[in-house]
């Protein structure tokens, strides 16, 4: 009985942890001329898409599973993308003023 209560208090945590990682993947693998406002739902819901219009080649079961995370997933990255939506506007409207190094770049190089 213990270990039952065991191992649903793993996939529970492991299920809150997963929850939001749409908005987190989407501003990692997203450049500075491509941000959006709430990206994390936009990647949602063309994953979900893709699923169901059979782009991706995965089996069944597999598909459902991964729609099943990315439908749980979307109301985590609709609070998540709510909350850092001032971040996103700043990013969109001021590029090059985001402090991520890539100024140095930028500069005349004094050689």
């Amino acid at each position: 009985m213990k270990s039952a209560i065991g191992i649903w208090c793993v996939v529970i945590l492991m299920s809150f942890l997963m929850f939001g990682c749409s908005s987190i993947r989407a501003r990692t693998e997203t450049s500075d001329k491509e941000w959006t406002v709430y990206p994390g739902i936009q990647q949602d819901v063309k994953e979900t898409g893709e699923l169901f219009s059979g782009e991706r080649s995965e089996p069944d079961w597999i598909k459902g599973l991964i729609a099943a995370i990315l439908i749980a997933d979307l109301p985590f990255s609709a609070v998540f993308d709510t909350v850092v939506a001032p971040y996103d506007l700043y990013r969109i409207y001021a590029p090059e003023c985001t402090g991520d190094g890539r100024e140095s770049s930028r500069q005349p190089s004094t050689e």
